[in-house]
């Protein structure tokens, strides 16, 4: 997911800075790092769905951060625009539930991102 250590400015305060720390890491050392970067997305959010949700909310509006990941999806900004807001639906949804399962969505949340399947 590049070279970035920028924090993504989901939540107001730093309760994610070092979990984003850690997202990065993962994605650099990973030959796809999409999916290596989401995969530990969702491993943070089952622990904590409630801000979780909070961040995907304000991920919504967040253009700065959209713009970082924009060339990770082909198509450019509109490609981004749909993949990104299906999968936040997604999300979001799943971690609504009384026992949210997101890994278990993992499989479709990948799908909407463009993330091909492991060989």
């Amino acid at each position: 997911m590049g070279k970035s250590r920028e924090r993504l400015v989901l939540v107001p305060d730093n309760r994610y800075a070092n979990a984003y720390e850690e997202v990065y890491a993962e994605a650099e050392q990973a030959p796809d790092s999409l999916r290596a970067g989401v995969e530990a997305i969702v491993a943070i959010a089952e622990q904590h769905p409630v801000d979780a949700r909070e961040g995907l909310w304000r991920l919504q509006g967040d253009w700065k951060t959209w713009e970082l990941l924009e060339p990770y999806f082909d198509g450019g900004p509109d490609q981004l625009a749909l993949r990104l807001g299906a999968a936040i639906q997604v999300a979001r949804s799943e971690l609504a539930s009384p026992r949210p399962q997101l890994r278990q969505r993992l499989p479709e949340l990948l799908e909407w991102l463009g993330v091909s399947r492991r060989p």
